[in-house]
C-alpha cells in the first residue's frame, strides 16, 4: 500500500493536532498544517470486546455467520471485536473455538496478501481481536439471557480453552470460585477475568477485583447496588478498576452511568450485540434462543432484555446526547478496551499504531478508516 497524507483535526494522547496524518496501514508520523482545523475530526477507531451477532448472525453458528458479524460491525463503526459465546454445552464451546481459529487463519491469510501488494484483498470487515467467552461458570439463579446450560466450574477445562490462545476475557460467577482460582489462571496466560451472570456479595465480587478481575456489563444480570447486603454491581462501583457498560440507553439508564464513570476510571463501552444488529426487526437466534427485535430493543419472548441491537453509530449518538464530548467517547470506546487487552496498536493515532479511526464529519460518525482504508459507514436501520 503506497504511503498516503491524511488531512484533519486528530485526537492524539496530547490533545487535538491540526494537520496532516502521514500513514499506509500504520501511522508513521504527523506534520502540522492549519487547513486541519476546517478538516474532518479523527478519533481512534471503536473496539468492541462483547459481541455475539450482527447481520442476522450468530457468533456460535461457524465461520461464515462469523464473517458476516465482522463485516456488519465493521460497517458500522466497529476496527475490532472479540466474538463472544453464550453459554452452551461444553463440546459446543469446542466448535466455537474452532470455528474462530479457523477464521483468524484465513483472515491472516488475506492480510498477508493484500500486504504483499494484491489491494483487491484488503479486509473491510472488524478486526477479529480474539474471543470473550460469556459463561458457562455462571449462576444458574442469574442467567439474564443466556441458555439455560450453566455449569459448575472446571478449572482444566477453562485451562484447556485458554491453551488454544483465543480466549481474551472470561466472564463467570465468582460464587462459584470459593478459592478466587480464576484470576489466576488467567492471568498465567494474558486473559482478562470478569464477573457477571452473578448473585454473589459484594465481599465475593471484591474478593475477585483485588485478584485483577473486571466486571461483564455492569449493573446487568448481577446482584445490585443496596446500602446493605449489596451484590457485584455496588462492590464494582467502590473497588472496580475496570468494567464494560453497555451504552445503548436502554440496559443502563443516564444517571447509573454517570454515576459508573465518576466511580471507575477503567469504564469502557460495549455494544453486547445479538444478531438483531445492523437488522430491521424480526425474530433472530442468540445461541439456542429466539430473540425479537422491535426499535432499539431486543427481547426474549418474556420480555427479559436480551442482548442488544447496538451499533457503534448507535452507541455515538447515546453518549452525544448524553453531553459526553468526542475525546470522553473515545476514551470509552477504544482507549480503555485497548488498554484492558494490553493493545498498544489500538486505541490511540500515534506513530507505528493501525491507521484505524473514526471519521467525524458535521458532529456524525461519517467513515471508519481501517488500516489507512476509507470506509463510507451506513445509515442506520
Amino acid at each position: 500500500m503506497r504511503a498516503t497524507e491524511t488531512l484533519g483535526r486528530w485526537l492524539r494522547s496530547d490533545g487535538w493536532f491540526d494537520g496532516v496524518c502521514l500513514h499506509d496501514r500504520m501511522v508513521s508520523g504527523f506534520r502540522p498544517d492549519a487547513a486541519g482545523a476546517k478538516g474532518p475530526l479523527f478519533i481512534p477507531a471503536p473496539l468492541d470486546l462483547h459481541v455475539h451477532g450482527g447481520g442476522g448472525a450468530d457468533v456460535m453458528q461457524g465461520d461464515e455467520a462469523l464473517r458476516t458479524v465482522l463485516h456488519t460491525h465493521a460497517r458500522h463503526g466497529t476496527a475490532g471485536l472479540l466474538a463472544t459465546s453464550v453459554t452452551a454445552p461444553l463440546e459446543a464451546i469446542d466448535d466455537f473455538l474452532a470455528s474462530v481459529a479457523r477464521v483468524a487463519k484465513q483472515l491472516e491469510l488475506s492480510t498477508r496478501d493484500s500486504q504483499a501488494g494484491d489491494e483487491s484483498l484488503t479486509l473491510s470487515g472488524a478486526r477479529l481481536l480474539g474471543v470473550h467467552l460469556e459463561g458457562p461458570f455462571i449462576s444458574p439463579d442469574k442467567l439474564g439471557a443466556q441458555p439455560n446450560f450453566p455449569a459448575p466450574l472446571d478449572l482444566a477445562k477453562l485451562e484447556t480453552w485458554f491453551k488454544t490462545g483465543l480466549v481474551k476475557v472470561i466472564t463467570y460467577a465468582p460464587e462459584l470460585d470459593p478459592g478466587t482460582q480464576v484470576p489466576g489462571l488467567c492471568q498465567r496466560y494474558g486473559v482478562r477475568a470478569q464477573i457477571g451472570h452473578t448473585l454473589c456479595s459484594w465481599a465475593q465480587a471484591a474478593q475477585a477485583m483485588a485478584a485483577g478481575a473486571g466486571v461483564t456489563h455492569l449493573y446487568n444480570a448481577m446482584s445490585p447496588v443496596l446500602h446493605r447486603g449489596g451484590g457485584a454491581a455496588v462492590a464494582a462501583l467502590a473497588y472496580a478498576t475496570h468494567a464494560e457498560v453497555i451504552t445503548d440507553g436502554i440496559h443502563v439508564d443516564k444517571a447509573a452511568f454517570d454515576a459508573a464513570r465518576r466511580s471507575i476510571d477503567g469504564l469502557y463501552s460495549i455494544t453486547d450485540a445479538t444478531a438483531a444488529a445492523g437488522m430491521p426487526d424480526g425474530e433472530y437466534q442468540l445461541g439456542s434462543l429466539t430473540i425479537s427485535k422491535t426499535g432499539h430493543r431486543v427481547e426474549l419472548p418474556d420480555g427479559t432484555l436480551a442482548g442488544s441491537c447496538l451499533t457503534q453509530q448507535r452507541s455515538v449518538q447515546v453518549l452525544r446526547g448524553w453531553g459526553l464530548s468526542w475525546a470522553e467517547i473515545a476514551g470509552l470506546s477504544s482507549t480503555v478496551p485497548a488498554q484492558w487487552l494490553q493493545r498498544t496498536d489500538y486505541g490511540l493515532i500515534a506513530p507505528e499504531a493501525h491507521a484505524s479511526w473514526l471519521e467525524i464529519n458535521n458532529d456524525e460518525p461519517d467513515a471508519l478508516w481501517l488500516n489507512g482504508i476509507r470506509h463510507t459507514l451506513e445509515t442506520l436501520p
